[in-house]
């Protein structure tokens, strides 16, 4: 279990790393912008396409990021009135359904991502490859199922301690 807690804690630390950098690169992008059209009467070329990629990278590590630190949404207003075990049951089955529709949302961007690779994909101004930011985009769902499935597995192990 140490290694594992070890791991999660070097997977954190890397999605906010890339995360920072997305979001800086997000922000000079559009400040530049900004800038050049207001100083110089020239916007920088491609800036959404730009900041466009950035933000998927930035919400990809977002999301795994968000659920290993539990800072997700709950509907806590209805659900603290239901007793322990109804609770229990009804988190498990959401964590489930979550992993379940996760884990569909990442095999459809890995099919998206070979899909663009295979077609060789650009982006129509600036001409960069999409599959690598299909591909981060996957591997941003994948961190978030692993959390998922180690949530699920930390719930039912609380729940049959009880």
């Amino acid at each position: 279990m140490a290694f594992y807690s070890r791991l999660s804690r070097f997977i954190n630390g890397f999605l906010i790393v890339v995360g920072s950098v997305a979001m800086l690169s997000m922000m000079a992008i559009v400040v530049g912008n900004a800038l050049g059209r207001a100083i110089f009467r020239t916007p920088i070329f491609g800036t959404i396409e730009d900041a466009g990629m950035a933000g998927a990278v930035l919400v990809a590590v977002a999301l795994g990021f968000a659920e290993r630190e539990r800072i997700n949404i709950i509907i806590r207003a209805l659900f603290d009135h239901f007793p322990p075990r109804a609770q229990f049951i009804l988190n498990c089955f959401t964590l489930f359904l979550s992993l379940g529709a996760v884990g569909y949302l990442f095999w459809s961007a890995l099919e998206k991502g070979l899909e663009s690779l295979t077609k060789e994909e650009l982006t129509i101004v600036t001409q960069v490859p999409v599959a690598p930011f299909r591909f981060f985009w996957a591997f941003g769902i994948l961190i978030l199922c692993l959390f998922l499935v180690q949530h699920l597995v930390e719930r039912i192990a609380k729940g049959e301690k009880k």
